[in-house]
C-alpha cells in the first residue's frame, strides 16, 4: 500500500509537467521554411505539386505568418494566414486568413488539428511536427452526402472522403 501512495505522488508531479507541455508552441519547431511534394489522391487519379509552407514572426508577438505556397513558378498559388494563440493552455489556436475568416485550431503534442466546412465541403487537416518534418494531411467530403446507419440514439453519418491530400514538409 505505501509503495502504491509513493508512486502516485511521484507521478503527480510529473503528469503535471507533461501536461504543461502538450499545449506549447514550440518556435524551434515550427519556425522555418518547409518543401515538399503534395500528393492529391482522388478516387480516380492521384496528382503532385511542389508545396512549400513558411512559418515566421510578426511583428505583433505571439503572431506568427503561415505562408503556403503551392506549385512552381511561374504558375503559383499563394495562400498567406496567421495563426496566433486564442487560449494556449488550452490549445486553442486561430487560422487567420487576415479577411475575416478565422478557423479553429487545436495544437497538442505539436500536432495541429482543423475541422471546417466550406462551399459544402468538410475538411480535416492536420500538421504533425515530429522535429525533422512536418506531415501535412487535409481530408475532404461532402456535407451532403453522409452514409446514415443505425437507428433513433445509435444514429451514425459517417461521410465517404474523396480527396486527400499528404505532404511530408523539411527544411
Amino acid at each position: 500500500m505505501r509503495i502504491k501512495i509513493l508512486l502516485i505522488l511521484f507521478l503527480i508531479p510529473c503528469m503535471r509537467v507533461y501536461a504543461q507541455g502538450v499545449y506549447e508552441f514550440s518556435e524551434e519547431k515550427w519556425l522555418g521554411v518547409w518543401k515538399g511534394t503534395l500528393q492529391i489522391v482522388y478516387p480516380s487519379s492521384t496528382q503532385w505539386v511542389s508545396i512549400s509552407l513558411e512559418i515566421s514572426k510578426t511583428e505583433t508577438p505571439g503572431r506568427y505568418s503561415w505562408k503556403t505556397v503551392y506549385g512552381e513558378a511561374p504558375k503559383t498559388l499563394e495562400k498567406k494566414y496567421f495563426i496566433y494563440a486564442k487560449d494556449e493552455a488550452k490549445g486553442q489556436w486561430i487560422l487567420d486568413e487576415d479577411n475575416e475568416i478565422l478557423i479553429d485550431l487545436f495544437l497538442t503534442d505539436n500536432v495541429f488539428y482543423s475541422l471546417f466546412e466550406v462551399k459544402g465541403s468538410i475538411l480535416n487537416s492536420i500538421y504533425t511536427n515530429n522535429g525533422s518534418s512536418i506531415v501535412f494531411e487535409v481530408l475532404s467530403c461532402k456535407s451532403d452526402t453522409p452514409n446514415v446507419t443505425g437507428k433513433g440514439d445509435d444514429e451514425v453519418k459517417s461521410y465517404p472522403v474523396f480527396v486527400i491530400q499528404k505532404a511530408v514538409l523539411t527544411r
